[in-house]
Order: structure tokens, then C-alpha cells, then sequence
């Protein structure tokens, strides 16, 4: 018969056998956990890139004072965008109800329509009755990107945009004060910027559209403009504070965030619609920039 001592040691044995189990199953439910959570973080963090991070679309709105807008303009609603690398309809669609929804009295859109691939008729056909779609009763406007070719300009012309190659138009608003557009060319590294501004008066507010941001330096110290935009860097597509920005496209490396104050001149950069080499956002979703003008009482 066992003594009472070999029994003791026998049940403490069982005691530590069973603490060791239970440390066991405790080590191995928090590495099952922990690869469940790596899982889940990863997942919904890919979702997010590929998803709401492509096709969530943000808009940026802003009031645009300034004592130089005429009184009938005040009120008057203006939308950017840009950037739309056309080659997702329901984005592009999506995009288009966004800026219906506002009512715009005036679009204007800032390069690159297309995506590198060529369009089939098909596509064509889709593209183009979206962009009609889009209404403004003071006008649609456009400037051309890089990666707008003579398809770009033909199917932004059917659709009822006037293209601004270097040249400028008044608007005017039931009264005999305007507001000048400007629209530069920087696909051209000549730009004829006397030609561009042919009409410009400093008293008139003054809008600029043109694709490449890094181009403002060639004019912004020549003229009193008052409201600058610009696309063409999609803000880097990934954005991570202080350690990666990939916004480093030709004429795009200087200028890298979304706005910018020089002088007395408002600077806006789109983000864009869509997206170039890699279909990955982060921290810089599509967008489009939504003003309203208001003339300072």
C-alpha cells in the first residue's frame, strides 16, 4: 500500500501536469488569436486598398471668399475633378452622380480622361453618356493631360466641354461683370503664357486650370491669380505621414499636397478619379474638390 506521502506526490504531480495544460492551451489560444486578428487586420486593410480606398469617393468642400468675385457670382457653386483614367464605369458613373448632386454652375475638369489602353467603341460609347450627363448651366471646361490624346479631346468636345489650350474665356452670370478661366496646355513645355492671358485684367477674378502642378512657378509671379487648380499627382496615390509619399510623377514633386497659399493665390490639387501604374490608394481616396464663391460683403 502506498503511503500517505507517496499518494501526495503522486496527486501534486497530476496538479502540475494539469497547470501545465492549462499554460499550454492559454500559449496556444493567444497565438490563435493573435494569427486571427494578423488575418482579419490584413484583410480588411487589403479591402480598404483595393476597394474603399479606389472607389469611395470624397468631396472636398471649400468657400472661396474674395472681394474681386463679382456680386452675381456670388452663391455660385464650381466643381473640380480630374484624373479619371478612364477604365471603371461604375466609378466613373458613381463619380458623376457625386457632382450632379451638387447642382454645379460650373465644372471643370483637369486632364487626363483616359488610361493608357485604347478605347473600344463600347467603352466610347459608356464614357460619353456619363461626361453628358454632367450638367452646369455657366459651362464645362477642360484642360488636357499627358495621357490625353486627340481621342481625349474629341470625345470632351462631344460632350459638350470647352477645351482651353492655352487660351482663356469670360463667364458671366446675368451681368456685365465676369469672371476669367484660364486654361494652360502642360503637356507643352513652351507654353505662350502672353497668348494664355491675353484677356487678363487684375481687377477680374482670375480661375487657372491646368494638369501639372509644379507648372504654377512659370506664371504665378507674373500675374494676380486668385484661384489655381491642378491634378496630375493623384497626391501620391500612397500616403503615409512622414514616411512615404509617392508623389513624385514628372512636374509633380515640388507641389505634393492637396492645397497650398502662395501670395494671395488659392492652390487646390486634386487627388483624381483614377488610378495610374498600380490600382492601390492610400490615404489619398478619389475626390473631387467642391467650391462655392461668395463675394466678401
Amino acid at each position: 500500500m502506498n503511503s500517505r506521502i507517496e499518494l501526495n506526490k503522486d496527486r501534486q504531480k497530476d496538479i502540475d501536469r494539469e497547470k501545465q495544460v492549462q499554460v499550454i492551451k492559454k500559449i496556444v489560444k493567444r497565438i490563435v488569436l493573435t494569427i486571427i486578428i494578423i488575418f482579419l487586420v490584413t484583410f480588411f486593410a487589403f479591402l480598404y486598398v483595393i476597394k474603399i480606398g479606389t472607389t469611395s469617393i470624397i468631396v472636398n468642400e471649400e468657400a472661396i471668399v474674395n472681394e474681386k468675385i463679382p456680386e452675381s457670382f456670388s452663391s455660385v457653386k464650381v466643381i473640380q475633378f480630374g484624373d479619371i483614367h478612364y477604365d471603371n464605369y461604375d466609378l466613373l458613373k458613381d463619380t458623376v452622380n457625386t457632382i450632379n448632386k451638387r447642382n454645379p454652375d460650373l465644372v471643370l475638369f483637369t486632364g487626363d480622361l483616359l488610361s493608357s489602353s485604347k478605347l473600344n467603341p463600347s467603352s466610347r460609347k459608356k464614357l460619353v453618356k456619363q461626361l453628358k450627363r454632367i450638367k452646369a448651366n455657366l459651362g464645362k471646361y477642360a484642360v488636357l493631360g499627358e495621357d490625353d490624346n486627340d481621342e481625349a479631346l474629341s470625345i470632351l468636345l462631344d460632350c459638350g466641354f470647352i477645351v482651353l489650350n492655352n487660351s482663356n474665356d469670360l463667364i458671366y452670370n446675368d451681368s456685365n461683370e465676369a469672371i476669367m478661366l484660364v486654361g494652360l496646355n502642360t503637356n507643352d513645355d513652351n507654353i505662350n503664357y502672353d497668348a494664355a492671358f491675353s484677356n487678363y485684367n487684375p481687377n477680374t477674378y482670375t480661375i487657372v486650370l491646368f494638369h501639372k502642378p509644379d507648372y504654377i512657378d512659370n506664371f504665378i509671379n507674373n500675374y494676380q491669380i486668385d484661384l489655381a487648380l491642378a491634378g496630375h499627382s493623384h497626391l501620391g496615390e500612397i500616403r503615409i505621414p512622414y514616411l512615404l509619399n509617392l508623389a513624385n510623377k514628372d512636374h509633380a514633386s515640388k507641389y505634393i499636397n492637396s492645397y497650398y497659399e502662395i501670395n494671395n493665390t488659392k492652390f487646390y490639387i486634386t487627388s483624381g478619379i483614377g488610378t495610374s501604374e498600380y490600382d492601390v490608394r492610400i490615404n489619398a481616396r478619389p475626390s473631387i474638390n467642391f467650391f462655392r464663391l461668395r463675394k466678401i460683403a
